[in-house]
């Protein structure tokens, strides 16, 4: 009883903390913007007035949102889908890993945004280079950990599922992955904040639609205060996301266990 009695006075002593440093933060930028040009700076005052009528008057946000997030989610899906069945393929095939592995290494390297003008040319400006885009920066670190996490699962593991007469399928999806998890995860969280600024990216530069194209188009007009309401979205969208990818893996460790 005293343990938890001391663990939630820690817990309320660290979000008074942060909560208070965020404070201070505020208040500071405040006054130090007050004096300042609006087309060089807003205070929080007037960014939480420019929040209020984009998203309950105007509604531009939510629509916008919607641009993004059927991108993101649209992208990212199917880049989990041919990651995991790329990286599984390589880390159990020799030959598949020896053939894909230097293109999957050089495609991990270069950052995407440097083939938006080959995508341009090939896709056009519209919807399907977003959803390209963000395909092309999340898959191959969902490749690559996969991958990884195929190849370190223990051999003995398979064996015996091999003596037990189990199907090549069956020791994929009941042995392999379900050891490969941890790495396979870790792919997923950074493939996830690639993607973010894949299609973030995409709307800056070349579709100037969706949350980046309003950034954009609100910079380009020195409207500071609006520009950093769908800031303030997609840091929202990328913490949500996140969280749930968080929850996801928690229920899928508590069910893992629950099941063996």
């Amino acid at each position: 009883m005293a343990r938890l009695k001391l663990e939630r006075r820690r817990a309320i002593f660290d979000w008074s903390l942060r909560i208070g440093f965020a404070i201070v933060l505020l208040v500071a930028w405040e006054l130090s913007t007050r004096a300042q040009s609006r087309a060089l700076a807003a205070p929080p005052s007037e960014i939480l007035i420019a929040f209020w009528e984009l998203t309950f008057i105007e509604g531009v946000i939510f629509s916008e949102t919607l641009v993004t997030a059927r991108a993101f989610f649209m992208g990212y899906g199917a880049a989990i889908a041919i990651g995991l069945l790329v990286g599984m393929l390589m880390g159990r095939s020799r030959l598949a890993e020896y053939v894909l592995e230097p293109y999957v290494t050089l495609m991990y390297a270069l950052p995407s945004i440097a083939l938006i003008p080959v995508l341009v040319i090939w896709f056009g400006i519209n919807d399907r280079i977003r959803i390209v885009l963000v395909i092309l920066a999340s898959v191959f670190p969902i490749i690559y950990n996969t991958a990884t996490g195929v190849k370190n699962v223990d051999e003995e593991l398979v064996e015996v599922g091999k003596s037990f007469c189990a199907t090549r399928r069956k020791i994929a999806t009941s042995i392999v992955l379900p050891a490969a998890l941890p790495l396979i995860f870790a792919g997923l969280r950074i493939g996830l904040s690639h993607a973010l600024v894949g299609v973030i990216g995409a709307e800056i530069i070349v579709v100037i639609t969706g949350l980046g194209g309003l950034v954009i188009r609100y910079a380009d007009n020195f409207q500071m205060a609006n520009m950093f309401v769908p800031i303030i979205f997609i840091a929202t969208l990328a913490v949500l996301i996140t969280a749930g990818m968080n929850r996801f893996q928690t229920v899928f460790r508590r069910w893992e266990v629950q099941d063996e």
